[in-house]
């Protein structure tokens, strides 16, 4: 678990510059996405461009996200997975360029967890950026995830010229983000023979402030700790180390900032193992007095333990509600890490505190999350745009306004009555 690390309120991040363009939002509710507790379907996707003319959308799905089915005692277990791709191109999000389905069969006669693979290879041309819309659907349990991802090919530089795979496996690396250090090889196709700089970056960001709160930018540094220059070898690849603290940015060119990034968090990320762990969350809810107790006194377990028994009254009430708050927690990493573990973010923070949304609509550059019935006035709603950041695809910015202040407090005091507090 992430080590106790001094905490500031605000928000600073030169980079995060706010996307200028609005896309209108889909009909789609995109609310699934968000929810730990869903059965629905839930793959990874990787995007490769193996050339400028081809891309692959590679897939992971987890065995015990799908329904295995079958017909009596004599039969083999059974799961029927559809996979349903679109793009787009950047003139109209009407216009397909390239579409297709297809179909995965998995039988076994004894259900085991595990990852079923696999890649779809499709065509787009180099020098513009696409929508890529994918559905997956368990045929099974007769539900689907829908994801929106974006196509970046306009420069070889661009992450998603690069695949990353596990030296010693050899499997694809699915996540940016790793609790282990980790040798990995990278393929690039269109690279093969350049250098490429590995920059290195250890630094610490605050948590994500209250919704109601002015927040200020800080010009970030883009100097880095370490760098070295390495080749990529003929055949398009090279061997890197990622290591489980700070982050590493792969650029072609130094002067620009396009380029491949995985950060590192502490062992125990992304579930909360042990007390320590237990300790920044209780930000969100805690006095100054109160985080500053727990952050200074050498008996770190007494102080959780005396949080959460005073604010509910009784070990059985406690446990259930500190299960509940640090699951959402975990939720939150699990979807929303970035440059910072997921609870840390203003997404993380939202969800963590008012619950997982009843409806997502998202844009190309924006969410807005409603907690009630969407055409309701009376319901709460947060716009998150997303940030223009060199080193993350997955940073959205809260769009703060004073007018939360009373939903917050509302929500809070609630977590410090002994309440599970969900904004629905």
């Amino acid at each position: 678990m992430k080590q106790i690390q001094k905490i500031a309120l605000l928000i600073g991040f030169a980079f995060l510059l706010l996307s200028c363009t609005r896309q209108v939002s889909t009909n789609t509710n995109y609310a699934h996405l968000y929810n730990g507790k869903s059965t629905t379907i839930r793959p990874d996707y990787v995007v490769y461009h193996v050339s400028k003319e081809e891309t692959e959308l590679h897939f992971r799905i987890n065995s015990n996200d799908i329904l295995y089915a079958r017909k009596d005692k004599t039969q083999p277990y059974q799961a029927k997975i559809e996979i349903h791709y679109a793009v787009y191109g950047p003139e109209s999000k009407k216009l397909v360029l390239d579409s297709g389905t297809v179909k995965i069969e998995d039988e076994t006669a004894k259900k085991s967890s595990k990852f079923l693979t696999g890649k779809i290879p499709f065509k787009a041309a180099f020098g513009k950026n696409y929508t890529l819309r994918v559905t997956a659907t368990d045929l099974n349990r007769n539900n689907s995830n829908d994801q929106v991802l974006n196509l970046k090919k306009t420069t070889a530089a661009s992450a998603q010229f690069f695949l990353v795979r596990n030296k010693e496996t050899g499997k694809i690396v699915y996540n940016n983000y790793l609790n282990k250090p980790m040798l990995v090889e990278v393929s690039s196709n269109e690279n093969k023979g350049k250098s490429i700089h590995i920059l290195r970056y250890y630094r610490e960001f605050p948590i994500a402030a209250p919704p109601f709160s002015n927040t200020s930018i800080k010009p970030f540094n883009y100097t880095p700790e370490e760098s070295v220059e390495q080749m990529i070898n003929q055949e398009g690849t090279f061997v890197c180390s990622l290591r489980d603290s700070g982050f590493v940015h792969l650029v072609m060119d130094t002067t620009k900032r396009e380029g491949l990034t995985f950060f590192g968090f502490s062992k125990n990320f992304p579930e909360i193992k042990n007390v320590f762990g237990m300790v920044e969350p209780i930000r969100f809810i805690s006095s100054n007095s109160e985080y500053e107790k727990l952050t200074s006194d050498t008996d770190v377990k007494k102080h959780v333990d005396d949080f959460w028994l005073t604010k509910c009254g009784s070990e059985e009430r406690a446990r259930e509600i500190i299960k509940k708050y640090y699951q959402r927690v975990q939720d939150a990493n699990d979807v929303f890490t970035s440059y910072v573990e997921g609870w840390k973010t203003d997404r993380g923070m939202v969800s963590l505190i008012f619950g997982s949304p009843k409806t997502v609509r998202k844009a190309r550059d924006e969410e807005i999350w409603f907690y009630g019935e969407e055409n309701n006035a009376l319901a709460l709603q947060f716009t998150f745009v997303e940030v223009d950041n060199p080193f993350s695809d997955n940073d959205y910015k809260l769009l703060r306004s004073p007018s939360y202040k009373s939903n917050w407090y509302r929500a809070v005091d609630a977590w410090r009555s002994g309440r599970v507090y969900w904004a629905q």
